[in-house]
């Protein structure tokens, strides 16, 4: 019985191969079903009968979406490996080898091996679906396209538009790909079938096809030139990473050793390169972060309402800012009837005013059609009041930063919304309880924390009080499933989860720049570190009023050891004063320099009390002060229950503040370097900075020689 690959007998001698793999809710490729592959080249070659192949897929949104990563984690060994992809290039080289046509009807994600596959087939026919995405992106997972993608890709749409696709997992629509060579057409997903019949009998009809620039096709041919491109991309990939992932860098030695011997040598290097990347700790906790992600897909399994079956189909937003409108637009991009309110017209304008020009931006870029663009705006309804509210699933309010303000707000979605309606608070610096205290059935409210901006931002927090019901928190979940973002459940405090452990790291920042000599150094050894930001620049970048607002909430809550440092306070002062300028830093590159009142604010602190300056500090302990503090903080979370696990942590932390992916996040780096390294070392910053004090559970974890890897599972408190 066939695995992945089904087929009949020829029908006018076209051979119909439906993708459509049993043992797997995706269709992926492993080592059974691309033997499974070859046995059916096999019996195309030697059957006089078929005259063309059509590969489509039996499975709604998905064509292949690359190797079963289940089995390429457990491959053993360098040799293994090796294997695996030589066997994988030998296969595709067989399919393009076939004296008959092929073509490859992609609906859905074709991603890394599929998309090396459907590159081996002759012709390539998308459809316009959304969730028709084309690219390599093993990159994310610290590997490289294995399967002779390093060396299709480029024969196909030149090493210039090739290379953002195998360095940094840049994925194309249907419209994307044929605009560079990608794929043949682009038809609705009815046409497809017919497409590819009328192409396999007749061959490509006449199609207006893009030609590219003069320069763009000189560049892709001439060998001096391209060896230019690669200088040039390899100096941006060391810059960019650090040299901490060494695939983009495996991607451009398999480019080079094309342009020197020749094709057959480009797949003896993906092979090489799998087989030693595929035993790098990089690779092997960028694979841990991919595994945690997928099954944060599945809710969690104390509900008594399961998600899946609840389908939201109508919500409201509240609040038309750039939040609100974010957020309204990524339902709307999702089929979702929503309705925008603000509280005049003027302000639903302006949030209109940016949904539309978001939506323009993708247009221009092929991300979306005409027609995409103007069903998104069809399912949107700009509103005043509380009028229709009554049939939505769910409500998510975005409005101002004031507890009375949502109080009031809450208090009229009470009344105009049905009775199962769930009632969500997008609030990033109070807590959902002290929203839903005194509320009529505060069993249906809940947090929805989306981080800015939200139609980027892939985490969601779904924040449980100790009034919300699972149904509540089955709809929240439902929800974030929908619109394709990671929702982890936490339990409810000031800041949750992800800003509570980044306050004293960014809190500690404001300590630092008093004590050291060059101020970037501290974002200089966070980058090197591995953040995807120095703390400076997100500073800068969240803006000195907000951070300000959050961390007087958090000092609140938590005291001292979450206490403002004296520069933020100095800071906001001189700029209340004076009206100064909003950013921390100002210039480019290498003319990068703190903003002169950010200078000056300095030399006040320094001057005004004892001199802490060390010309010597070095980075480990800048990242030490950075980082530990945020270990001992998710400690505690833990401690407290707002975690239900170490991994929901380094998940989030990872996918909310941009922890550096290849080190597991804080939890999982704090297993690496040992937690009684970490414990000592706070114990000795905690003899002159009593905010750094271990708390109890690292202390425990610490003499018990325990890792956080091996803590139970529990569920979130409230």
């Amino acid at each position: 019985m066939a695995i992945m690959w089904h087929y009949d007998e020829p029908v006018d001698g076209l051979l119909h191969v439906r993708i459509d793999r049993a043992d797997r809710p995706v269709n992926s490729f492993s080592r059974a079903t691309l033997e499974e592959l070859r046995d059916l080249l096999v019996h195309v070659r030697n059957e006089d009968a078929i005259q063309g192949v059509a590969f489509c897929s039996g499975q709604p949104g998905n064509f292949i979406v690359g190797a079963d990563v289940t089995e390429m984690k457990d491959l053993d060994g360098e040799d293994a490996a090796r294997e695996m992809s030589q066997f994988g290039q030998k296969v595709f080289d067989q399919l393009a080898a076939l004296k008959v046509p092929t073509v490859a009807l992609i609906s859905g994600a074709c991603l890394g091996g599929g998309l090396e596959f459907a590159m081996a087939c002759k012709y390539r026919l998308a459809d316009k679906h959304p969730k028709t995405q084309l690219g390599l992106p093993e990159v994310m997972l610290g590997l490289i396209p294995g399967w002779g993608g390093t060396v299709r890709l480029p024969k196909l749409i030149g090493l210039i538009d090739a290379l953002p696709m195998m360095l940094t997992g840049k994925m194309l629509n249907g419209f994307q790909a044929r605009s560079k060579g990608l794929v043949h057409d682009v038809l609705p997903n009815e046409g497809l079938e017919r497409a590819g019949i009328q192409v396999l009998k007749s061959g490509l009809p006449k199609m207006s096809k893009r030609k590219p620039p003069l320069w763009k096709r000189i560049a892709n041919n001439f060998g001096p030139i391209k060896k230019y491109i690669l200088n040039k991309a390899e100096q941006r990939v060391q810059r960019q990473t650090r040299g901490h992932y060494p695939a983009p860098l495996k991607v451009i030695e398999s480019l080079r050793e094309q342009i020197a011997s020749g094709t057959d040598s480009g797949y003896d290097v993906e092979a090489k390169a799998i087989a030693q990347l595929g035993q790098s700790p990089v690779t092997r906790e960028l694979m841990r972060v991919f595994f945690l992600s997928e099954a944060a897909k599945k809710p969690p399994e104390d509900l008594t309402v399961k998600p899946d079956a609840i389908a939201v189909t109508d919500a409201a937003v509240l609040g038309a800012g750039a939040m609100g409108a974010g957020i309204a637009l990524l339902l709307a991009r999702k089929n979702v009837w929503t309705r925008l309110k603000d509280i005049n017209a003027k302000a639903v304008s302006a949030g209109l005013q940016t949904i539309n020009g978001l939506l323009n931006k993708d247009l221009a870029r092929k991300r979306i059609t005409p027609l995409e663009r103007t069903r998104t705006l069809d399912h949107l309804r700009p509103i005043t009041d509380y009028s229709g509210l009554k049939r939505t699933d769910i409500v998510i309010e975005a409005i101002v930063e004031n507890l009375e303000i949502k109080r009031e707000v809450f208090r009229d979605l009470a009344e105009a919304t049905g009775p199962d309606t769930v009632l969500a608070t997008n609030t990033s610096s109070l807590t959902v309880s002290d929203i839903a205290e005194g509320m009529s059935r505060p069993q249906r409210i809940v947090g929805l924390h989306f981080f800015n901006p939200p139609q980027q931002m892939k985490l969601v927090e779904i924040i449980r009080t100790p009034y919300t019901n699972d149904a509540a928190i089955a709809t929240a979940f439902a929800t974030v499933q929908k619109l394709g973002k990671t929702g982890i459940v936490v339990g409810d405090c000031a800041g949750f989860l992800v800003n509570r452990i980044l306050a004293p790291y960014m809190n500690e920042v404001g300590y630092l720049l008093e004590e050291v000599t060059e101020p970037l150094e501290i974002d200089r050894a966070a980058t090197e570190f591995g953040m995807m930001m120095g703390p400076i620049k997100m500073a800068d970048l969240v803006g000195l009023d907000i951070a300000a607002h959050v961390a007087a909430n958090m000092h609140a809550a938590y005291g001292d050891r979450m206490k403002s440092a004296t520069l933020w306070t100095k800071l906001g002062e001189m700029r209340a004063k004076s009206g100064g300028g909003k950013r921390l830093i100002q210039g480019t590159g290498k003319k990068k320099q703190l903003a002169p009142d950010v200078t000056e604010a300095i030399e006040q602190m320094r001057r005004s009390g004892p001199s802490g300056i060390s010309a010597t500090l070095s980075r480990e302990v800048i990242i030490q002060r950075l980082i530990y503090p945020m270990i001992n903080e998710a400690a505690r979370c833990l401690e407290e229950g707002i975690a239900s696990k170490p991994d929901d942590i380094d998940l989030a932390m990872v996918l909310g503040t941009g922890f550096a992916p290849f080190r597991g996040g804080p939890l999982h780096y704090a297993d690496s370097v040992g937690i009684q390294h970490v414990c000592e070392t706070l114990d000795k910053f905690a003899e002159k900075m009593v905010r750094m004090t271990p708390c109890a559970k690292l202390r425990e974890m610490a003499k018990g020689n325990e890792k956080f890897s091996d803590a139970k599972v529990a569920t979130p408190a409230a």
